[in-house]
Order: structure tokens, then C-alpha cells, then sequence
């Protein structure tokens, strides 16, 4: 009986195979062929699951977020609920392999967003989610009643986010893991300060 081919699997093989391209090629060295050597099959199979480069970044980058929030799903609770956010935050910085290479595919994407209004799109829906996100954890750990500028603070927190990133895989040897756990840990100290002066803990 003929193996029976998951082609949910397929699809996200080839995804990653788009990570690897791009991360090593940039987006100029992405093509169908180039992804299908990645992936170890022919170009022909990856144009049966995908019909041109931008389809196969679309599902990439879809992949990619997916996977990302499943990680943050995936966290075991922590006690207070900075910890919280801490942790989930961590999980947008280069501190692996993994999210390395996340991070490197990522900023790739940001540059095709902003000429492709169907990739834009995309990108700005995923980016809302991830604003809504961190949104409820800063709200939890902040004192009530809710300060007036929540907005600025979590957008403050996503800047430096995203700004720490892209220094960290540009200059891997000037944001090392732990200065950009301490960096993360000094903005969370300023986004969750209290009238009075002192960080929420």
C-alpha cells in the first residue's frame, strides 16, 4: 500500500527549508529550486504545494509565528507575573540556535513587508497579535488601576524587542545572551514602574 504523505508536514518542511535559504542567501538567493535542494526534493514538488516565491515566504512566515506562539504556549507557569512576561519576551530575542535563526529569517521578512501589500497584511495581523499578548502580560503586572499610557509602555517594550533582535544577529559578538537578558530586564524595569517611582515586581 502506498505511503500515505502528510501534507501539512510537507508544507512545513518546506517552510523551514525557506528559513535555511534565507537566512544563509538572504531573500535574493531565494528561489523554488534553491528551496527544493534545501528541502531534499524536486523543484517540481515544491511548485505542487506552492505556486511561486511568494506564496512559499507567506506560509513561512506563518509557520514561523505559529511556531513561535506554540513555544510561548508551551512555557511552564511562573510564579509572579513580571516573570511572566519576562519569559515570554525572551522568547522574541536570539538566545539559541533557534531562535537565532528566527530572528535572521525575520528581519529578512520585515524587509519584504514593506514593498508586498499581501505580505504587509500579514505581517501587520500577526503583529497585532503579538501586541495583544504582551498588552494582557503587562497589564497583569502592573498595579491597578491601569496606568493611562499601557499603550506606549507596551509598544516601548516591543520596540526594544525587535531593536535588540536585529543588533543581536547583526553584531552577535556585542549582544551576547546575557546582555540581552540584562537589557530586557532594565526595560521591564521602566515599562513597569509605579507613581511611586519603583518597578512592579
Amino acid at each position: 500500500m502506498p505511503k500515505q504523505v502528510d501534507q501539512a508536514e510537507r508544507r512545513q518542511a518546506m517552510s523551514e527549508a525557506v528559513w535555511r535559504v534565507v537566512s544563509e542567501r538572504g531573500l535574493d538567493g531565494l528561489t523554488l529550486r534553491a528551496v527544493a535542494a534545501a528541502a531534499g526534493c524536486t523543484t517540481g514538488m515544491v511548485t505542487h504545494y506552492f505556486r511561486d516565491k511568494k506564496a512559499l515566504l507567506a506560509h513561512a512566515r506563518s509557520v514561523m509565528h505559529r511556531r513561535m506562539a506554540d513555544r510561548i504556549d508551551a512555557l511552564s507557569p511562573q510564579g509572579a507575573a513580571r516573570e511572566t512576561l519576562r519569559s515570554v519576551a525572551e522568547q522574541a530575542l536570539p538566545l539559541d540556535p533557534e531562535r537565532r535563526l528566527e530572528a535572521v529569517v525575520w528581519a529578512y521578512f520585515q524587509l519584504s513587508n514593506r514593498t508586498d501589500p499581501d505580505l504587509l497584511r500579514h505581517h501587520t495581523a500577526s503583529h497585532a497579535s503579538w501586541v495583544r499578548r504582551l498588552t494582557g502580560l503587562v497589564r497583569d503586572a502592573l498595579p491597578r488601576p491601569e496606568p493611562a499610557d499601557l499603550e506606549w509602555r507596551v509598544r516601548s517594550l516591543v520596540a526594544c524587542l525587535d531593536g535588540l533582535a536585529l543588533n543581536a544577529v547583526t553584531d552577535p559578538g556585542a549582544y551576547p545572551p546575557e546582555l540581552q537578558r540584562r537589557v530586557l530586564a532594565t526595560h521591564l524595569d521602566l515599562i513597569l514602574e509605579t507613581p511611586e517611582g519603583n518597578p512592579a515586581r
